[in-house]
């Protein structure tokens, strides 16, 4: 909501706060949401200050109501996982043949210098506003892919009225000399980090994914997540080809590989990618594994146990053909499960509530399970404070207006 009015108020038939809830696995997930109805809850400098039902709550005198009628407002939802480095390549890609399609069709068209730079940024500029729109809170970005497109992502969220996260990911098998790590960011994020310092405190380290990245690269990345207490993220199991390429060395992901950045003597790990992630110690409470598709029951198991946290992006694997996580059993074995859309390169947009819609109609998902999968969980898996996916006196007024199709 858009207003100019330092101290304003919104009027709503239900307001789900999750004042109280905590990051939710298994059958937590399906416990009853407390609800005020007939609330209102009221802004002050960007703020909650209070919220409460309407006949107890006293507005100040200067405060300006807006009923928004008959509607549920919830947390401003956080999308775990998207690209928006990639947001101008919007309805450019191959859908719906598979991950090494999509990704053969993606490949030429990555920026390289001779895109012009108003493009990509005023695509990204878009689709912040777009996010906005939506009632997103928070945003896990992977960035780096083109020279200050960091910091005009930073900067487009930010005035969008969104926090931002940065998964800056490390890819290639080139060995490294260099002990301070800095080979560890992308030259492009390292130079924007260089003339805006301040950005550090909201970028990691991330891994692109186990068949893409060298062994020795994705343990740095984790180790130095792990010692600056930040999340650390990578694709995981995103596709039966990783899988065949991972197991077996061969198939349609590692011909694409295999003529650009595989080394010539390259050899398969032999293992699943969970087992693979497993023995790198790449997983763990801040680890953030993205997609999870190619993941059996055993995996879901093993993958809970270690406390990372998974990033669903169903409408993107539907796209691209690439089958679905099986999240029932991920429910089931304690998993901590998000949302995210991954990005317009493979998705109609970037609205996360459509992928909790999706989950609903194509599995079964109850409502409950996916208001805190959008929310405190994802607040959880993103590693940010104690009031992020809440509605509560002293957190940013950042709220979502709920789909009338959610099922609850």
């Amino acid at each position: 909501m858009q207003t100019n009015k330092t101290t304003f108020a919104v009027k709503a038939r239900r307001i789900l706060p999750l004042a109280d809830e905590k990051a939710a696995r298994g059958s937590q997930l399906f416990g009853r949401l407390k609800s005020i109805d007939n609330a209102v809850l009221i802004v002050h400098a960007g703020q909650v200050v209070a919220l409460g039902k309407a006949r107890e709550i006293r507005l100040p005198g200067d405060c300006e109501l807006t009923d928004l009628g008959p509607v549920c407002l919830i947390p401003g939802t956080i999308n775990a996982h998207t690209h928006l480095d990639l947001s101008y390549l919007a309805e450019k890609t191959t859908w719906r043949k598979g991950f090494s399609a999509w990704l053969q069709s993606l490949i030429p068209l990555l920026p390289r210098g001779q895109i012009p730079p108003e493009t990509l940024t005023q695509a990204i500029h878009k689709a912040c506003q777009d996010l906005a729109a939506y009632g997103t809170a928070h945003v896990g970005n992977i960035a780096g892919s083109a020279d200050h497109l960091l910091a005009a992502t930073d900067d487009s969220a930010r005035q969008a009225g969104f926090g931002i996260s940065h998964f800056c990911e490390c890819f290639g098998f080139a060995q490294s000399q260099d002990e301070t790590n800095a080979d560890l960011w992308p030259p492009f994020v390292r130079r924007d980090l260089q003339e805006r310092p301040e950005l550090a405190e909201r970028v990691a380290p991330a891994g692109h994914a186990l068949y893409s990245t060298s062994a020795e690269k994705l343990v740095r990345a984790k180790q130095f997540c792990r010692k600056h207490a930040r999340v650390f993220s990578l694709h995981l199991a995103e596709s039966p080809e990783e899988t065949e390429m991972l197991t077996l060395g061969r198939g349609s992901l590692f011909e694409i590989f295999r003529q650009s950045i595989l080394p010539e003597h390259w050899q398969a790990p032999g293992k699943r990618p969970l087992a693979y992630a497993c023995q790198l110690n790449l997983l763990g409470a801040r680890t953030l594994a993205v997609h999870g598709v190619d993941l059996d029951a055993q995996e879901a198991q093993v993958l809970a146990a270690t406390g990372a946290a998974l990033c669903l992006c169903p409408r993107s694997n539907q796209h691209l053909g690439v089958g679905s996580a099986d999240v029932k059993t991920l429910i089931e074995e304690n998993v901590l499960l998000c949302l995210g859309t991954d990005g317009l390169t493979s998705n109609t947009d970037l609205d996360v509530c459509q992928e909790a819609l999706f989950l609903q109609e194509q599995a079964d998902i109850p409502g409950e399970a996916l208001i805190r999968m959008l929310t405190v969980n994802a607040a959880r898996a993103l590693g940010l404070g104690k009031n992020a996916g809440r509605l509560v006196p002293g957190a940013a007024a950042n709220f979502c207006i709920l789909p009338q199709q959610f099922l609850f």
